[in-house]
Order: C-alpha cells, then sequence, then structure tokens
C-alpha cells in the first residue's frame, strides 16, 4: 500500500462514531499468493490481542515480559526493547543482560528489572536483539549470553521422536510464548512447538534456511514473503513473521490457520533499531494475551492460541506508530495528530524522517486508540 497516497479520511474511515485505518489495497498482492488463505490485518483486528486493565489488576495481572537482549557491543538495541515493550500495556519487564546494557536499559526506563538472567514469574519471552550470531561471536560475554539463551530455547524443542502425547502437551502447555530474533535465529532446535515466534528478515531467513539444506536467496524471499514464511513455518513448527515492506505471519499448516499480512508501514521504518522495537512490542503483546488466557474460562477457543494473529498484530501496530511518527510536528502532540487526521480532507504525504525511537513515543498514543475501539 503506498501510504502517501491516500487521504486523511481514506487512512481513517467512520463507522459506527469510531475512526479505523483502512485495510491496505490488495491490487498490491502478488497474484499468485492471492488465492491463498490470507487474511490483511487492519487496526481493528490488531487490537484484539491488547487486554484492557481491570480494577483488581496489579503489575503482575497485567503481563509480566522477560526480554535477554543487547550485548556490550550493541546495548542500544536492549534500550529499545525494553522501552518498546514497557510502553505496550503490560505491568513489568524484566530484563536480562552485561551490566553495560543493564545500566543503559535503567537509565533510560527505571521501570525495568535488572539482573544477570531472568527471575521470577515470565508470561513471555523476547530473546536475540543486538546478540551476535556465531559467526560474529568473539567474546565471553557474549558467548555466556547465546549459552543461555541457548538453554531457554532448548526446552522448546519439539523433535522427540519417542513422544508421550500428554507429557508434550503438557510441557508445552507449561512454557510461556517467546519471540525469537536476530541474532537467536541460529539457536533454535531443528523442531519447535508454534508459540515459538521468529521474527526475521528477509537475509536472516535465508540463513535459517540453509540449517535445513536449503539455498534461497534474501531476494527470493522478498519477492514472495508469504511463501517462504510458510515453508518456514511448516520446517520448523515455529510462527514465522518475515519482516519487510509487506511482512507476512504464518502458522504451520498442519493448524489450518491463515497467512496473516500487515502492509502498514511508511519505507521510512528501514532504519536501525526498528526491528528491535517491534521485537519488544510483539513480546509485550504475547505477555498480556498469556495473562488473559490464564483468567478466560473458555480456553479451548482457538484465537487464544492465535500466535500468528498476536505476531501480525504487533506489525501493524509498529507500522501504525512510524506512521504517527513520520508525521507529527516537533512537539510530538499525537493528541492533536489524530484531531486533524480525522478532520481533515487534504491529501497527506510523510512528513519527515524517523528513527527508532520516534515509534516508541508514538506508541501509547496509537495503543489508546486501538484498546478503545476493541
Amino acid at each position: 500500500m503506498c501510504l502517501t497516497a491516500i487521504t486523511l479520511n481514506n487512512m481513517f474511515g467512520n463507522t459506527d462514531g469510531m475512526n479505523y485505518i483502512a485495510k491496505p489495497d490488495s491490487s498490491h498482492t502478488d497474484d499468485k499468493n492471492s488465492a491463498n488463505n490470507e487474511i490483511s490485518v487492519d487496526i481493528h483486528l490488531a487490537s484484539t490481542p491488547l487486554r484492557t486493565p481491570h480494577a483488581s489488576d496489579n503489575k503482575y495481572s497485567r503481563g509480566v515480559l522477560g526480554v535477554i537482549t543487547g550485548s556490550n557491543d550493541y546495548p542500544g538495541a536492549a534500550v529499545l526493547s525494553t522501552s518498546a515493550a514497557i510502553h505496550a500495556n503490560i505491568g513489568m519487564v524484566r530484563y536480562s543482560g552485561p551490566l553495560r546494557a543493564q545500566n543503559l536499559v535503567l537509565q533510560a526506563s527505571p521501570e525495568v528489572v535488572a539482573s544477570e538472567q531472568l527471575n521470577g514469574k515470565i508470561d513471555a519471552i523476547t530473546v536475540g536483539c543486538g546478540i551476535p550470531d556465531e559467526s560474529h561471536c568473539n567474546d565471553e560475554t557474549a558467548l555466556s549470553q547465546r549459552k543461555y539463551i541457548a538453554s531457554i530455547l532448548a526446552k522448546y524443542s519439539n523433535e522427540n521422536d519417542n513422544k508421550n502425547e500428554n507429557a508434550e502437551t503438557q510441557l508445552n502447555n507449561n512454557l510461556p510464548p517467546i519471540c525469537v530474533d536476530a541474532g537467536a535465529l541460529d539457536l533454535l532446535p531443528k523442531q519447535v512447538y508454534e508459540k515459538v515466534v521468529l521474527t526475521p528478515h528477509a537475509g536472516e531467513l535465508s540463513s535459517l534456511f540453509t540449517r535445513y539444506d536449503l539455498e534461497v536467496s534474501a531476494q527470493q524471499i522478498s519477492s514472495n514473503p508469504t511463501h517462504y514464511a510458510q515453508k518456514a513455518a511448516d520446517l520448523t513448527g515455529a510462527t514465522v513473521l518475515v519482516k519487510g515492506a509487506t511482512t507476512a505471519v504464518a502458522s504451520p499448516s498442519k493448524l489450518h490457520s491463515p497467512i496473516y499480512i500487515a502492509q502498514y508501514a511508511p519505507s521510512w521504518l528501514a532504519t536501525a533499531g526498528s526491528g528491535d522495537v517491534l521485537a519488544g512490542i510483539l513480546g509485550a503483546l504475547l505477555a498480556q494475551h498469556e495473562k488473559d488466557n490464564e483468567n478466560d474460562n473458555n480456553n479451548d477457543n482457538a484465537n487464544n492460541k492465535n500466535y500468528a494473529l498476536i505476531a501480525a498484530s504487533a506489525a501493524v501496530i509498529h507500522g501504525v506508530c512510524a506512521v504517527f511518527a513520520s508525521r507529527s510536528s516537533g512537539g510530538n502532540n499525537y493528541t492533536q495528530l489524530v484531531q486533524d487526521i480525522v478532520k481533515s480532507k487534504r491529501a497527506l504525504t510523510l512528513e519527515h524522517p524517523i528513527v527508532a525511537s520516534d515509534i516508541i513515543n508514538a506508541l501509547p498514543h496509537v495503543l489508546g486508540i486501538l484498546i478503545n475501539i476493541k
């Protein structure tokens, strides 16, 4: 979808007095993919994983996310992923990382509970942002981080040929969902559960395919993200979100789930750290949705385990935040921006470049809109 061409009224269409971002133009969908079972996620559908706080809530009941990101070489990834998470409608973020990253995280977000390893109750986990992969791991601290993440991911392995189905189901139910990004992707067991959500871009997915003896270029993946998202989900057993101009999210075929398409993303999102922000948002959505399910008496509802929809919702929220950030004034008055969008009929062009922190600044305002349209 070309965001520079839409009008302000088209961006928010009136429905029962509320305003929604219009669905992407299906004319940009590849014809050979259009016959697939695909769903374009609009802002209304993206609001479904968000949990509305209750009067009886406390910081634990609103959802707790554990974050293992950042390194001595890339501590900014820790700051961005934790900052995004604490602004994404959960009660608490626990952070594990090297001391340098811990200090920077606490300086930016004193609300975060930082330690060398994750402790206490956790409803979801985000790992990998800013952590070097095997070929770039050059110091003991990073090696220790990778070993720690590998020990966590090993619990999600679904490779045992002599499975006790009841024991496997119980194990899967007891594990929190986990978002696996960037440098943690090469630590993934060959087969995992669908509550493992992978978030590669095309280059990272190309590298992941080589572990399964497949040669697929990043260019091939970018040209057909829905096909390769589904292929990766079937190979790994995970839920797979392929980041790009069109973000596609697929579940393993055995689940008979649609492929979700998130197309709300200006080109300004191609900036350092934006993927770290997405991983933080996605982890927070997983945590609050998991916590909401604990209090849901209807745990057989298929939507309760729809990790692909949660991941696609995170991508939509991430993209809409970038839209808001790129159109904001220097004062970042998002309330006024929303009012202008609703009232004006003028064509809107993207105003200015953004950095990853701008996406985080817009996040509470975008979530406020989504929560109020649930």
